[in-house]
C-alpha cells in the first residue's frame, strides 16, 4: 500500500512545518516582549533624566538666551520622545503582541486537533485494512472448505450412481457456495 506510506511522509512533514511555525512565532513573541520592555525602560530613563535636568536647570535659567532656549527645546523634545516611546510600547503590547499570543494559541489548538483527527483516521484505516480484511479472509477460507466438501459429496454421489435428485441437490449446493465466495 504505497498510498498510505506516502501520506505518512506528508503527515510528518506537516507536523515539522507546524512545529517550526510555532517556534518562530514564539521567537517573535519573545522579541516583541523584550522590545516592549526595553522601550518602556528607555522611556522611563528619558523621563527621569528630563525631571532631573528640569530641577537643576530651573534655578540657572534666569537669563534668557539662545543657548538657554536651545537647551529647553532639547529637554522638551526629550520629554516628548519619552512619551511617544511609552505610548508606542503600550500600543505594541495591546495590539500586535496580544494578537500574536492569540494566534499562537490558535495554532497550538489546530495542531492538537489535527493530530487527533489523524490518529482517528489511522485507527479506522487499521480497523478496515487489518480487522475486516482478516474477517473476510477467514470467511473466504470457510466457504472454500464448504465448496470442497460439496465437491467431495458430489463425486461420491457420482461414483455411487445415486439417483438424479441427489445429484441435482449436490450441484445446487456447490453452485450456491461458489456464488457466496467474495471476488478479489
Amino acid at each position: 500500500m504505497g498510498f498510505g506510506s506516502d501520506l505518512k511522509c506528508s503527515h510528518e512533514a506537516l507536523l515539522k512545518l507546524q512545529d517550526w511555525e510555532l517556534r518562530l512565532l514564539e521567537t517573535v513573541k519573545k522579541f516583541m516582549a523584550m522590545r516592549i520592555k526595553s522601550d518602556k525602560e528607555y522611556a522611563s530613563t528619558l523621563q527621569n533624566l528630563c525631571s532631573q535636568v528640569d530641577k537643576e536647570s530651573a534655578s540657572q535659567l534666569d537669563y534668557v538666551s539662545n543657548v538657554s532656549k536651545s537647551w529647553l527645546l532639547i529637554v522638551q523634545q526629550t520629554e516628548q520622545l519619552s512619551r511617544i516611546m511609552k505610548t508606542h510600547a503600550e500600543d505594541l503590547n495591546a495590539g500586535p503582541l496580544h494578537r500574536l499570543t492569540v494566534m499562537i494559541k490558535d495554532k497550538q489548538q489546530i495542531k492538537k486537533s489535527y493530530i487527533g483527527v489523524h490518529q482517528q483516521i489511522e485507527a479506522e484505516m487499521f480497523r478496515v485494512t487489518k480487522t475486516e480484511l482478516e474477517k473476510l479472509k477467514c470467511s473466504y477460507r470457510q466457504l472454500i472448505k464448504e465448496v470442497n466438501s460439496a465437491k467431495e459429496k458430489y463425486k461420491e454421489a457420482v461414483s455411487k450412481g445415486l439417483n438424479s435428485q441427489t445429484w441435482i441437490q449436490a450441484i445446487r449446493r456447490v453452485a450456491s457456495l461458489h456464488m457466496c465466495l467474495p471476488r478479489f
